[in-house]
Order: structure tokens, then sequence, then C-alpha cells
């Protein structure tokens, strides 16, 4: 989580740099080029670290989830070695399949929940407490109406294209 939190702050604190360079750039007569080529520079390390620690934290969430797999997995077969032999013998090797696609599906949902889902999220409330904090409430409502009616919107047109 800990990745993830930086990862995102680094993602969404990076535009800042650029809006120091733009501002800083304003008044023609007060250019200061060190302060923009440090602005950007600072803009490139925060999106180059970020990517660091996106990359990091997927390479974690793969051990994690090989990890698990492996344990999943060895506890169903030692599990279906333990079953009885009648149970075996009434059985189809469906059995099996049926406990592989299982732990396949295991796999890709967590992988999607701590790959995607949780950053998304993590993001999503990062973005409202900036805008609450720095813009009040009446935009935060504001935006959180629009996202909601955009939804609404490319849903019912998905639904529309499927027939």
């Amino acid at each position: 989580m800990l990745l993830v939190l930086a990862s995102k702050g680094l993602a969404i604190a990076s535009p800042w740099f650029l809006k120091a360079v733009v501002d800083g750039m304003a008044l023609a007569k007060a250019v200061d080029l060190k302060m923009a080529f440090f602005g950007i520079g600072a803009f490139g390390a925060t999106r180059v670290l970020s990517s660091f620690l996106h990359e990091w934290r997927m390479f974690q969430i793969s051990k994690i989830l090989q990890k698990a797999t492996k344990r999943i997995s060895f506890n169903a077969f030692t599990h279906l070695h333990n079953l009885d032999i009648d149970f075996h013998k009434t059985s189809s090797k469906n059995t099996v399949f049926a406990i592989n696609r299982a732990i396949r599906s295991l796999d890709s949902s967590s992988r999607f929940v701590l790959g995607f889902f949780t950053p998304v999220a993590v993001e999503f409330l990062m973005l409202c407490g900036m805008l609450y904090f720095y813009c009040g409430p009446k935009y935060l409502l504001n935006m959180i109406v629009t996202l909601s009616l955009y939804t609404y919107f490319t849903k019912v047109v998905s639904e529309t294209r499927r027939v």
C-alpha cells in the first residue's frame, strides 16, 4: 500500500512542478531559467520515480501472488491425496480441471484487484481530497455528479450498442 500511495502521490504531484514553471515564466521580465530547468527536471524526476514505484509494486504483487498460488495449489494437491479412494473412483478428471481453473481465476482476480482497482481507487480518493482541500465541497460535488452522469451515459450507450 505504501508503494501505491508513493507512486500515485508522485503522479499527482508532478504537474505542480510544471505549473510552477509556467507561473514563473508568466512575467517576461522576471523569467528565471534556473527555476524553469529545475521545475522541468523535477517534473521528469517525479514521473520517472512514479513509474519506477509502479513497476516495483507490480513486481512485488507478482511475487506475492506466485507464493499464494503455490500454497493454494499445494493445499489442494494434498487435500485431493488425502481424500478417500471411493471419491477418486466416482469422480471424473473434470474435478481436477475445475480446481485448476479456480486457482487460475483466483490469481487473475487478485491481480486485477491489487494491480488495477486498488491504485485507481487510491488515486481517485487522493484527487477527491485535493479537490476538496483546494477548491471546496462545491467543486467536489460537481465532479462527482459529472462523473456519475458520464458513467451512466457510457453504460446506456454501451447497452444500446450490444443489442
